[in-house]
């Protein structure tokens, strides 16, 4: 698979911390797209610098992915 970029960072975190609270609280797991749509709510809604330390994280994430893969290609 291909380096996750910072927003996918993000929403895999967001997910992560927020899938086991109900929705309105009553204890009821959300659904994966009720999830996704609130991390990316969420994602606007952060600042630059927030943001800056999720592209950071793709950077390295992708550096890494290279190094492990140097042929890898992407072929949509």
């Amino acid at each position: 698979p291909r380096p996750r970029n910072a927003f996918i960072i993000y929403r895999c975190l967001y997910t992560r911390e927020h899938s086991r609270d109900g929705p309105k609280g009553r204890n009821q797991p959300h659904t994966d797209k009720s999830l996704s749509k609130r991390a990316a709510e969420a994602w606007h809604r952060l600042s630059v610098e927030q943001k800056m330390e999720f592209k950071r994280l793709a950077e390295v994430e992708k550096f890494e992915h290279a190094k492990a893969h140097p042929n890898y290609r992407f072929k949509p």
